[in-house]
């Protein structure tokens, strides 16, 4: 073991036993981090910004004076751990929580998880990822772009985790992901990204990745701009658009996000037609899957939907024990550690229907294959997600509320990033400037859903913590209103 490793472990022992002599701490978690990462960036000129380190840290959420405190720190020193450790514990009688945070102090875990690589990115030199990115460039060579930009990062993660009950894990980890942007000359910008915790296994298929966007750009760029419909459409959503929109309606089966009051979706709800089924699962080698989460709680699947109708919610170990449920590993950690785990979907599973794409596309009026990032309309909703927020899933109860009635709840603007006019079911020009009116009540909409599914991932921030998601869905058939894209 490298003296970095045994730092790490070193500085979750000397937090444990710390934490664990203080009387005014309840529960603690605490984990010890080492990391090989790279960061590359790649334009049309060539690399640049390309860089490979290593980071030992810990990271420690404390319970104490009814509230949840979260610290990361790259100091390992003894005097430096004890400033983390102290400042966490205070910050519990500041919050002043009118509900005391729960967690499982009665349940030990003992784990190890060795990942899903068979070979660990950490393996491979800079230079060699970084050569994956260009001669997968190559394929976009015919094209007419303004710009080029693509950001390979990964990260080889050893982590020990131990808590103040007894519960300790170990888990290596190799994440990589690529983000993309073609952007042509005279059109639309093509987003793509792509991510795996399968280590070298990823190189192998960013080939692929690169030549699917460009045949994407490609499409867009012979195709003419068309008018956009307005108002009340028919919208063929490819499963990497309905997968963008599963996601966003994820949000709202969070417990934290419910606390809030932001949910416009309770248990037993009917949001979606018969025969929409979505879990939150865990894939081996998924951009989103872990065997554990950030609260030493193995990673499960979970039905949110059955049939339609919503059958639970996310929950982590605290909003659990208040609903009389089980938690399923949904305290996600943030990429990086240096943001709170928060209550997150790993991988959805929306379930198949059977139709076919000619089906999908019938009597509809626009294909949509990828959307923007989505506006919310609701001011409360907008300010609550992008915002700081404590690592106690009890402080959403606490926050004040300044409207209490909010039409525009879970009501967002979907940009039409990539998307086609329809005739009879055959594309007609592209559609630029328009975005979807997303209402809570537009899966009810659903009209079809396909045989084929594919997955789209991504990285999304929840109150700054960056966190990975995926999204395995067929293609949708809906109704929705198209307007000016604000």
């Amino acid at each position: 073991m490298t003296d970095e490793r045994e730092a790490a472990l070193d500085a979750m022992d000397w937090l444990l036993d710390y934490l664990e002599s203080d009387e005014r701490v309840a529960y603690a978690e605490v984990g010890g981090v080492y990391k090989e990462k790279t960061d590359a960036v790649v334009t049309g000129d060539g690399p640049r910004e390309t860089v490979a380190f290593t980071e030992t840290g810990a990271w420690v959420r404390v319970f104490a004076d009814g509230a949840a405190d979260y610290r990361y720190t790259t100091s390992l020193d003894e005097e430096s751990l004890q400033d983390e450790a102290d400042r966490a514990i205070r910050s519990g009688e500041v919050l002043a929580q009118e509900d005391p945070g729960r967690f499982d102090a009665y349940t030990t875990h003992r784990g190890v998880h060795g990942g899903w690589a068979t070979e660990g990115i950490g393996g491979v030199d800079l230079d060699t990822k970084v050569g994956v990115v260009q001669d997968g460039l190559a394929a976009a060579d015919d094209l007419d772009l303004s710009r080029t930009w693509v950001n390979y990062a990964d990260a080889h993660l050893e982590e020990s985790v131990g808590t103040t009950t007894g519960s300790t894990i170990r888990t290596t980890l190799d994440r990589a992901q690529v983000t993309a942007s073609l952007t042509l000359e005279d059109g639309p910008k093509v987003r793509r990204h792509a991510g795996s915790t399968d280590g070298t296994a990823f190189l192998d298929e960013l080939p692929e990745v690169f030549a699917a966007a460009a045949d994407d750009a490609r499409a867009l760029a012979v195709a003419e701009p068309a008018d956009p419909p307005t108002g009340q459409t028919t919208l063929a959503l490819s499963p990497q658009a309905a997968g963008q929109l599963f996601h966003f309606v994820s949000h709202y089966l969070e417990a934290d996000t419910d606390y809030m009051g932001m949910s416009p979706y309770a248990v037993g709800d009917e949001i979606g037609p018969e025969g929409l089924d979505i879990e939150d699962t865990v894939h081996a080698g998924g951009w989103g899957s872990r065997a554990y989460d950030a609260e030493v709680r193995p990673t499960t699947p979970t039905r949110l939907v059955r049939d339609g109708r919503v059958e639970r919610r996310l929950h982590n170990t605290t909003s659990a024990a208040e609903q009389e449920t089980y938690p399923t590993g949904n305290a996600v950690p943030s990429l990086g550690r240096q943001q709170p785990p928060r209550i997150h979907a790993r991988h959805l599973e929306v379930g198949a229907g059977d139709a076919d794409p000619a089906q999908l596309r019938a009597d509809a009026d626009v294909y949509v294959e990828r959307f923007g990032a989505p506006y919310l309309r609701d001011e409360y909703e907008r300010v609550q997600r992008s915002g700081v927020f404590p690592a106690s899933v009890s402080y959403a109860r606490d926050v004040e509320r300044k409207v209490d009635e909010r039409p525009d709840c879970g009501s967002a603007e979907f940009p039409l990033a990539e998307a086609y006019r329809l005739e009879d079911g055959e594309r007609a020009g592209r559609v630029e400037s328009a975005a979807l009116d997303y209402v809570p009540e537009a899966l009810e909409t659903i009209s079809a859903l396909g045989a084929a599914r594919e997955t789209v991932t991504g990285v999304c921030e929840k109150h700054k913590s960056q966190l990975p998601f995926s999204v395995t869905a067929p293609g949708v058939r809906l109704e929705a209103t198209v307007g000016e894209k604000n």
